[in-house]
């Protein structure tokens, strides 16, 4: 019991040293931005057979190290949203979906309010129907993982 002890409270001080080294800050939105609203956990968890069907597109906007950890199933890792490179990739792989599919982003990496990836996802996806970003309120391992949706690994 004291092992698992000791791995819970390492696990919970490598992610808030991991949430700082990513540079989770509180970024917030200009009251007259377009944005893409938020989609609860809960709701997409209920909807994994449209994610294997195709219907929706799941794209991981976050850190590539936390996407090979565990992810959603059916998934796809494009960049990291707060960087120049990862926002193109983001764009460009949103521009390929045809308008028919359904799009949720998600990072994860941190609160969805301070994540550094999650702004501009939103900003990218503005009006675009059918386009969300997934509300984690803390982060993918406790609004997610923990809730015991269904998660891939590797």
């Amino acid at each position: 019991m004291e092992v698992s002890l000791a791995r819970r409270s390492a696990l919970q001080a490598f992610t808030a040293l991991a949430a700082v080294a990513l540079g989770c800050s509180r970024v917030t939105a200009t009251p007259d931005a377009k944005m893409a609203p938020l989609l609860a956990p809960a709701d997409l968890a209920a909807r994994l057979s449209d994610i294997k069907a195709g219907k929706i597109a799941v794209l991981h906007i976050g850190p590539r190290l936390l996407f090979q950890r565990e992810r959603i199933p059916g998934s796809r890792w494009v960049g990291e949203t707060g960087t120049s490179d990862g926002l193109a990739a983001f764009e460009a792989a949103v521009k390929a979906i045809p308008a028919d599919v359904e799009i949720v982003a998600y990072c994860g990496c941190c609160p969805v309010a301070n994540c550094p990836n999650v702004f501009p996802a939103r900003q990218a996806l503005g009006a675009r129907p059918r386009a969300t970003v997934l509300d984690l309120p803390s982060n993918f391992r406790t609004d997610w993982a923990k809730k015991g949706y269904a998660i891939e690994q590797g």
